[in-house]
């Protein structure tokens, strides 16, 4: 069993933070308190760290407080004690990152092919990310995060509302539901044929497509790259299909190594992706090609 006793061993996203007066300089007066209605400094206590500047509407939710509320929900909800988890914090603590991995609820899209129930959640101090729940899939052949455009199976909330992150029971269970409801998809998906120009020609019209002030339709070179690559390993072990493409997608979005900030730009890719996958060009091939070009 995993509880939040044995998370706690391992509580370096639980520091103190407070909301602090700002000051100001002049070239005559030094420390001019900065009005709060006007902006605030969310402050890392133990370190004096400087964790991020808001507006008056802001409204911190804790790292601890986001963790709790996650495992006492998905204990609550019931769907297993089975479980991994791993929590991180960037940017001093400026951002958190959780994953929790459901070792007793799987689904076989095929033989050898693997997808584990995940749980991932999201809270920044700096703006860069609200309060995010998601409840996803993982391939572990390669550690593919498997995305899903029903927004049923998420929580998502700015810090300027009054976020309730105790309410996340429900969505948990509505995210296994549909998780569950995706095996079939996934097992179509392995028998829609395709190849590498209609591969490529959804790479450049809906994935890497640009935008310019001309109507010529141009496209990031170097994301098509990356996504091809992608393709030709997928393509390899699963065949030509549109499962493999998904995968492709999927990996492009997960492994992130090369950019600078490799959290940030996952989140971005994963962003883009849900819209990706509720594109009227993603049900190929049938009018597939013809839509898009």
């Amino acid at each position: 069993m995993n509880d939040l006793s044995q998370i706690k061993l391992v509580d370096e996203w639980d520091f103190p933070i407070d909301t602090c007066v700002l000051h100001a300089s002049s070239i005559q007066t030094d420390n001019i308190p900065v009005p709060q209605n006007m902006a605030r400094a969310i402050v890392r206590t133990d370190t004096n760290e400087v964790l991020g500047v808001h507006g008056s509407k802001y409204k911190a939710i804790k790292h601890d407080d986001v963790v709790n509320s996650v495992f006492d929900a998905v204990n609550s909800s019931g769907i297993s004690k089975d479980y991994d988890h791993k929590i991180e914090i960037f940017d001093n603590g400026a951002k958190m990152r959780g994953i929790i991995n459901f070792n007793d609820l799987v689904i076989v899209p095929a033989v050898d092919d693997y997808v584990k129930f995940q749980v991932k959640f999201f809270n920044s101090y700096d703006g860069s990310w609200a309060f995010q729940q998601q409840a996803v899939g993982i391939r572990m052949w390669c550690i593919n995060t498997c995305t899903t455009a029903d927004t049923v199976a998420n929580t998502w909330a700015k810090h300027t509302t009054n976020v309730n992150v105790k309410g996340s029971a429900a969505k948990i269970q509505a995210g296994l539901n549909a998780f569950f409801n995706t095996k079939g998809q996934y097992q179509q998906w392995m028998q829609t044929k395709t190849n590498d120009t209609f591969v490529e020609t959804f790479f450049k019209y809906v994935v890497c497509r640009t935008t310019n002030k001309t109507s010529t339709v141009k496209w990031n070179e170097r994301q098509l790259d990356t996504l091809m690559s992608h393709w030709y390993t997928e393509k390899k072990q699963l065949g030509s299909n549109k499962w493999a493409l998904y995968n492709a997608l999927t990996a492009w979005a997960t492994h992130t190594n090369e950019s600078k900030s490799p959290a940030n730009t996952q989140r971005l890719r994963e962003n883009q992706l849900s819209k990706v996958f509720k594109h009227k060009d993603w049900t190929f091939p049938n009018e597939w090609i013809a839509g898009i070009v």
